[in-house]
């Protein structure tokens, strides 16, 4: 069976195929999560296929048909050893064999019937976490898949190259809330129960899909243009709590300014109970840890063009989304507070990648997908393209970079070629400097930095 051939995750995203549409419908017992779930997979073969897989990670899967008729199918075997938190793990694969085969161009449809008890599913870019994906707190469940956790939930194409729109129609037992990617179009009730039906229409990649359910108050606001925007909120959440989450959008707002037109049709957030560790941008619904501020939302909101709008070739190419939204910050910072704050952001960036001696951002190893080199260097990396090129040429290059790419997936061989053809001219020496040199290069202004004493059980760089 044919992968992607993503080397950091080797067996993860599957070949001969492209994903149209996805269809979830979901039903979830919050009392035994318990799931049972059918989803249907619109893909088109792009060479003939006598069977295909579909990353899924656990689960028990009951039935499995393509194009009304049944099909056989296999798991894998699972990988032998266990995970951080000492479980066994679980198959990953989905093995599907059509009653009859495809032919290349062939627009088909796979149904799969199955339930279970979702959980994490291990991931080695963040080996400080049991895992990514379907993640079960006291208050409900929260989905936050980076990098390979989509298929903890849902059989699909796990690899940000294989983007796909996606229907949601969820049942939960009153009196939790639903809350998933896109727009919400429509609220069934029932005796005891309630269905919740999202559309999300534009393209988005598999690790991006959530699905969060508590016992949520939900804030209704108004972006540019009219975009919705709904906030998924603790009821127990305060006034001060929230108050950085109805700035969304003025934050969009301003990033429109700067990055071009929002590239979806709706926004908003998911604030958790429980801390999850972070945050993750979630396309058109990131979802939160309790006690995020402004900065975070500004980070994941520019995410949306960076990340989700065009997305990473492959995992090494990471630096595209964290490197970008990680400088969004640096540019709230200026336009909240001046020129001045921006290059103190910068200043104290630059003394941490000296002091560290912080390697490329680019092709960091799965273990380092979220590391400072990842974020920080890569942020430096488009403040020396914006002081290399000047502010107008800068601007363009960001802007033009979503246009060329939009819903689509770009390497960083893409970015160095984008940047140089809209500057109009070479700029490999800048970047053999800034983004693929050992260290970020020697900025006379900002020397010398001081070393600073390693401290017990601290690791230096990132």
């Amino acid at each position: 069976l044919l992968e992607i051939g993503d080397p950091y995750f080797p067996g993860l995203g599957n070949g001969g195929y492209d994903v149209e549409h996805y269809e979830l419908v979901l039903d979830l017992d919050m009392a035994s999560d318990e799931l049972a779930a059918e989803v249907t997979v619109r893909a088109r073969a792009l060479q003939d296929l006598t069977g295909f897989a579909l990353d899924l990670y656990g689960l028990d899967v009951h039935a499995v048909r393509v194009d009304d008729q049944d099909a056989r199918f296999e798991r894998t075997p699972p990988s032998p050893g266990t995970s951080r938190d000492k479980k066994p793990f679980k198959s990953g694969e989905l093995v599907v064999v059509p009653a009859q085969p495809l032919a290349a161009g062939t627009l088909f449809e796979t149904v799969v019937r199955y339930s279970g008890a979702p959980a994490v599913r291990p991931d080695p870019s963040v080996g400080f976490l049991p895992g990514v994906g379907w993640d079960r707190k006291e208050s409900g469940v929260y989905v936050v898949s980076e990098c390979i956790g989509a298929s903890s939930w849902y059989p699909c194409n796990d690899h940000p190259r294989d983007k796909a729109s996606y229907s949601f129609r969820v049942t939960v037992e009153k009196p939790y809330t639903a809350a998933a990617n896109g727009v919400l179009t429509e609220i069934l009730e029932q005796e005891e129960k309630r269905t919740f039906v999202f559309e999300a229409r534009d393209p988005m990649a598999s690790y991006l899909a959530t699905l969060n359910v508590a016992e949520f108050g939900v804030l209704a606001a108004e972006g540019p243009r009219g975009l919705p925007i709904r906030t998924y909120h603790p009821t127990d959440a305060s006034a001060l709590e929230l108050e950085p989450f109805g700035r969304q959008a003025e934050v969009l707002a301003f990033l429109e300014t700067v990055f071009g037109p929002y590239p979806f049709e709706s926004a908003g957030a998911v604030i958790a109970y429980e801390n999850l560790g972070g945050a993750l941008e979630c396309q058109t619904l990131p979802v939160y840890s309790r006690g995020c501020g402004v900065q975070v939302i500004v980070h994941e909101l520019a995410h949306q063009w960076y990340g989700d709008c065009v997305s990473p070739a492959l995992w090494r190419d990471i630096w595209l989304n964290e490197g970008f939204a990680s400088y969004a910050e640096w540019l709230w910072d200026e336009h909240e507070g001046g020129k001045a704050a921006y290059e103190a952001e910068a200043h104290e960036a630059y003394r941490r990648l000296r002091r560290g001696k912080t390697a490329s951002p680019f092709d960091p190893g799965v273990a380092r997908v979220f590391s400072g080199r990842v974020y920080t260097r890569g942020a430096m990396v488009l403040y020396g393209l914006r002081g290399e090129v000047g502010d107008e040429t800068f601007f363009r290059i960001l802007k033009t970079w979503v246009e060329a790419h939009h819903d689509g997936n770009a390497s960083t061989q893409d970015f160095v070629q984008h940047a140089a053809r809209t500057a109009g001219r070479d700029l490999t020496p800048f970047f053999d400097a800034w983004l693929f040199s050992e260290l970020t290069p020697e900025i006379p202004a900002w020397e010398p930095v001081e070393e600073e004493q390693p401290r017990r059980g601290r690791r230096e760089g990132g």
